[in-house]
């Protein structure tokens, strides 16, 4: 009964076939799932969840008896195994020759899977376990969604520059728009003839006369192609939509106040000033039947639903009433207007009616069950004077008496837009309006008759949205793109690169930062206003608040494997908090080093250590372990555009905005904070031909591309390119990669032990903290020595200090990329010249070139399974790439580019799904369909005696005394025997053995293990124990202690500093004097 439910239109689209394999849950399996959280304390595992759907949706997948085991259930025919596919699972060619036991197989494993995917839909945060609360609160959410998966096809109205040129002695009291003959009726208060406009001209086609009173209302009858008319002289006309010639005439005894033509029955229906209902035969041209008394006021609108073969009618008394046009008898009743109901739509593609009138607002029902609303539409001030739905769209679109529009979407009811009004275009007063689909607008009727264009924001466009891209992200574990725009996330297949889902308006303010989380079912959300918030990443529904920043978020990051969520903003403030799931994220550290904005961010867990950038051309690193200011890099002259590192090199690039890329070394290197190389971002020109032509040397010592990102490719031993890789985006849209294996090699720069190199590194600091001696500096190495460059930072390579750059320019190192437009050259940048003027290779090599975005790359992004590149441009398209820069395709929202091809594998995704389903349900095993055990609260208070009766009888009341006697004599001998372990006896046994005391037996008597309770009690806490205040000596060497674990960052929250200061011993000065035995005392 949900707008939606049933789909259609242009934004029905066909679900993947991952989201095809969801359960279909019915009251009952709901009903039996809630029991099972019940019984299990309120939340259930992943194990017991599976377990618990496929009792209800699998009885009897394992038997009546339930002696199948789960591994024989699993297992696949000989045939289908030597013909599986991934994971094990039978492929589409070999499911035809697979046994039923490998069909059941499968089956089950489906289900399994679908049902593991709602448990990770619902499991936000990864908790482990989800509770009924969460399982419910996701049914809603989902169904007011509806399931859909639905593209972004609602923009704007405008003001249309076509204008009614006419002139109008008298209000335009209605409007309609005639399809068939692509007339729009124009009828005017106290006038007794009609108009006809053309619809895109918005001139006037005819005038109309022949009633002797004010024309109320018109219709087109399609089988004779003519147009009905109703006046105030009680009359019926019927004209020809040729010649409009009177045809007929049929007289009334009543004003008849709204007309409806039927197709399916032929007839004419038409409702009166006293809230008859007729029905017209347009054969012989007379009335046929007519219905008094259902409606107390008078009927001001009908409408015919061919769905359900009924015709709706709404009055002054506030009811909509549903007749059955073969009987003319009323079948439903719906209330919900406190004053008239004046006007009535219909959407075929959501299946919902839509009511307005003088309250205020409009009302959304389902034509289906009659009862309340299912949605009410608030945000006119005023009365309504018309509502209409665009067919084959979402679109609703309702008006006010004073002129104001809202357009609201189908799809969730919210209000898309508001026009008209007070616009200099729009009159005071409105009294009408009409949709007219085919020229994608409507027509308004007040003191003359206006055009609002249904604007198209593409004009043609190839892009990925019509409003700047803030950012981009790739969730390969559902292979689905995620683009941000102003206020709205979109999602894209992977597959098609098509657009099947918006999550419109998530958040009040435009958002400027953006990241998911670890586990790809949450999104960090910044906004101008400086707010950080967590939000489901399906439903786009806000979780959790961050503590906000003063100004605009700049950058966001996840630290991954941990809880830690990074923000800075353009005040230079950087924040670490933790998210905390469901509890308030809490605020770890907070630096403000930055003299102005940070422009880019970047962690590495390897090294611990986080890098930001800032418009102030200094890099700040801080220490992940003691969320502590580390060291800051600024030897920089331009602003920070990128960072990343290259953790098992002990490296990090710096990009910048002068067009400049710089190596550093970082802890716990000994060359830590020294710069390893630098050279310049070079553009290489394209020839007519399409060859690439090097640049002069000229063109190299020149002003290089401001660079706007940078990122390390992840090193693969797989790969079949040389290692490692940089890519580079810059402002004129141009991607490159880089080969950096020859400048390693040359410069020493090797993949280390981070864990030797880090215990040196401890070893170093702690002897500076104990004092004893300074570590001896690092020996530069050999080739930086060479090369000549002073202050430890390294040689400026790409310059030529000697002259030493090849100036050839030669061709030998370019090649042309057949198909892909992607330019292949190795930059002769200079080389390192010993002292003996020999010139070494080329250190850096820039491999290949692509022209990505026709302006300024704003990012860049590495992808996972599969390797790619994303690229977000400036001209607001989103493109992917190959490793070797080859084009992938883009994403575009109007029509999807056939070329797109990004290497996913969903049908090896899928198969993964399986295989951790079919996993699941070996551990789950077997279930029964048989009657659940009573559920048992933790905190009953009832003794063993009372539990198992009632646990035997299935949960009816508990027997006699004389049968409980009974009962626990024939268990006594079972239940003397220690099979079980209870929680307490473990927790002394681990007590015992964590003192050293040697583990106890499991179980004893009850007064034994008291005895032996109350003596370790004892053992701890009675000994005897020191009185005496601490030493000098020993504060000293409780002092020395905290700063040694200080050092080596063990001391994370200052405890070992905090325990220090608190037993120094305390010196009083007395004020006076003291006499002997105080000073003894005081001594």
């Amino acid at each position: 009964g949900r707008p939606g439910s049933h789909g259609g239109g242009a934004a029905a689209q066909a679900a993947p076939a991952e989201e095809q394999s969801a359960p279909n849950l019915s009251p009952e399996l709901l009903e039996s799932v809630q029991q099972d959280f019940e019984g299990n304390n309120g939340s259930l595992s992943l194990d017991q969840f599976v377990k618990s759907m496929m009792r209800s949706l699998e009885p009897n997948a394992y038997g009546e008896s339930g002696g199948l085991s789960a591994k024989h259930a699993l297992r696949l025919a000989p045939e289908a195994t030597a013909a599986a596919g991934p994971g094990g699972f039978p492929s589409a060619a070999a499911a035809s020759s697979s046994s039923l036991r490998s069909k059941d197989s499968a089956r089950l494993a489906g289900r399994a899977s679908g049902v593991i995917d709602m448990f990770q839909s619902v499991d936000v945060h990864s908790e482990g376990s989800i509770t009924w609360e969460q399982v419910s609160n996701y049914l809603i959410e989902t169904g007011m969604s509806g399931g859909e998966s639905f593209i972004d096809n609602i923009k704007t109205y405008e003001a249309s520059p076509t204008m009614d040129q006419s002139k109008h002695e008298h209000a335009v009291e209605k409007l309609v728009y005639l399809e068939q003959p692509d007339l729009v009726a124009c009828l005017s208060s106290n006038t007794r003839s009609f108009r006809l406009y053309d619809p895109k001209r918005c001139t006037i086609r005819n005038e109309v006369s022949g009633h002797r009173g004010s024309v109320v209302n018109c219709c087109y009858v399609e089988s004779h192609n003519q147009i009905a008319t109703t006046a105030a002289d009680m009359t019926i006309c019927m004209w020809d939509s040729s010649s409009l010639a009177l045809r007929n005439r049929m007289s009334a005894k009543d004003v008849q106040l709204c007309l409806q033509y039927d197709r399916s029955s032929r007839s004419l229906f038409s409702g009166a000033i006293d809230g008859t209902l007729s029905r017209w035969d347009m054969q012989n041209m007379c009335l046929a039947e007519q219905r008094r008394g259902q409606h107390k006021q008078a009927i001001n609108d009908l409408l015919a639903i061919d769905d359900i073969s009924l015709l709706a009618s709404a009055s002054s008394d506030g009811t909509i009433l549903m007749w059955d046009m073969e009987t003319m008898r009323p079948k439903k009743m719906f209330k919900g207007h406190k004053k008239g109901a004046f006007h009535l739509a219909y959407s075929t593609d959501y299946r919902c009616m839509l009511t307005a009138g003088l309250d205020q607002e409009a009302l959304v029902w389902n034509p289906y069950v009659e009862k309340k609303p299912i949605f009410t539409l608030k945000a006119h001030t005023n009365a309504l004077c018309g509502i209409s739905v665009v067919p084959g769209t979402p679109q609703i679109i309702t008006a006010d008496v004073l002129g104001t529009f809202r357009l609201w979407d189908m799809r969730n009811f919210r209000c898309v837009q508001s026009f008209g009004g007070n616009d200099s275009q729009s009159a005071n007063e409105l009294n009408t309006f009409c949709v007219m689909p085919p020229h994608r607008r409507l027509a308004a009727g007040g003191s003359k008759v206006m055009m609002f264009d249904y604007m198209d924001d593409f004009n043609g466009e190839s892009v990925t949205d019509t409003h700047q891209i803030t950012d981009a992200l790739y969730n390969p574990r559902a292979g689905e793109f995620y683009t941000v725009s102003k206020r709205s996330v979109k999602a894209w297949r992977a597959t098609s690169g098509s657009l099947f889902r918006v999550l419109r308006d998530i958040t009040q303010h435009e958002i400027t930062a953006i990241c998911m989380s670890d586990s790809c079912r949450k999104l960090y959300i910044g906004d101008t206003l400086g707010k950080v918030a967590a939000h489901n990443l399906n439903s786009g529904m806000l979780l959790s608040e961050f503590q906000a920043h003063a100004t605009d978020i700049s950058c966001l990051a996840v630290w991954p494997g941990t809880n830690k969520l990074f923000s800075a903003s353009w005040d230079g403030v950087v924040k670490i908090q933790s998210d905390e799931r469901h509890r308030r994220p809490q605020l770890k550290a907070e630096f403000q080093k930055h003299r102005d904005g940070v422009t880019c961010l970047a962690c590495s867990p390897e090294l611990m250590l986080l890098a930001t950038g800032g418009a102030d051309t200094q890099v700040c690193l801080y220490d992940l372990k003691t969320l502590k200011f580390e060291h800051s890099l600024s030897r920089m002259q331009h602003v920070i555009s990128g960072l990343d590192f290259l953790a098992t090199r002990c490296l990090l690039v710096v990009a910048d905005q002068g067009g400049y890329i710089s190596l550093w070394r970082l802890r716990p290197h000994p060359d830590k904070w020294t710069r390893v190389f630098y050279f310049k971002n070079c553009q290489i020109h394209g020839t007519l031909d399409g060859l690439v032509t090097l640049p002069v040397p000229v063109d190299i010592h020149g002003t290089p591309v401001p660079l706007t990102t940078v990122r390390f490719a992840p090193m693969d031993g797989t790969s079949q390119m040389p290692q490692p890789l940089l890519y580079t985006a810059d402002a004129k849209g141009f991607l490159r990669c880089w080969d950096l294996s020859v400048l390693f090699e040359r410069r020493k720069v090797v993949e280390t032990d981070l864990a030797e190199l880090f215990a040196g590194y401890y070893h170093d600091q702690l002897r500076l903290a104990v004092g004893g001696g300074h570590p001896q500096a690092p020996t530069p190495p050999a080739v930086e020595a060479a090369g000549g460059g002073g202050g430890g930072g390294g040689t400026f390579l790409t310059e030529g200090e000697d002259g030493a750059s090849d100036s050839g320019g030669r061709a030998e190192g370019a090649e042309r990329r057949s198909g892909k437009g992607v330019r292949n050259a190795f930059a002769k940048f200079g080389g390192v010249q010993e002292k003996d003027d020999k010139p070494w290779p080329n250190e850096v090599q820039m491999l290949f070139e692509a022209m990505g975005h026709a302006e300024a790359v704003l990012s860049l992004h590495l992808t996972d399974a599969p390797t790619a590149i994303l690229s977000v441009g400036l001209d607001r398209r989103v493109c992917a790439w190959g490793a070797g820069l080859e084009s992938f395709g883009a994403l575009l929202v109007q029509s999807k580019d056939q070329s797109f091809g990004f290497p996913y594998d969903p049908s090896g995704a899928s198969a993964a799904k399986l295989q951790e389903a079919a996993e699941v349900l070996m551990r789950i095993g077997p279930w029964s369909s048989g009657p659940r055990l009573p559920p048992l609260s933790p905190n009953t208070g009832r003794s063993s005696s009372e539990v198992l009766p009632a646990i035997a009888s299935g949960g009816a009341p508990p027997p006699s005394a004389k049968t409980q006697r009974g009962l626990r004599r024939s268990m006594s001998g079972v239940s003397s025997q220690p099979v079980l372990r209870s929680v307490s006896a473990l927790e002394d046994e681990e007590e015992r053995a964590s003192l050293g005391l040697g583990r106890g037996p499991a179980y004893l008597s009850g007064p034994d293990r008291l005895c032996r309770h109350a003596s370790l009690k004892w053992s701890v806490k009675g000994g005897p124990k020191r009185v005496a205040a601490m030493s000098m000596d020993e504060a000293a060497a409780a002092d020395r202690l905290a700063l040694a674990m200080s050092a080596l960052g063990c001391d994370e929250f200052g405890t070992y500093a905090a325990l220090a200061k608190s037993i120094r011993p305390k010196v009083r000065k007395p004020s006076r004097a003291p006499d002997a035995g105080e000073g003894a005392e005081a001594a």
